[in-house]
């Protein structure tokens, strides 16, 4: 991870290939950090780390044009 990691502003949009489509609950100032995500009107706490390394790239790959 890099020493220059950017904010990561609440309701950002994340995927989970489990739960589906989801948001942040809360911003994300730091790696370390556990976050609130809602998915199904369920709310899940997980690491900044998974969130900013698996589940934000893959809702970006997910809807990314290929056109």
């Amino acid at each position: 991870m890099s020493d220059d990691f950017k904010v990561i502003p609440p309701t950002t949009k994340v995927f989970c290939p489990e739960r589906g489509e989801g948001w942040t609950l809360t911003g994300i100032t730091g790696i370390n950090e556990h976050t609130s995500v809602m998915f199904n009107g369920v709310r899940y706490t997980i690491p900044a780390k998974k969130i900013v390394e698996e589940l934000l790239p893959n809702y970006l790959n997910q809807n990314s044009t290929t056109d």
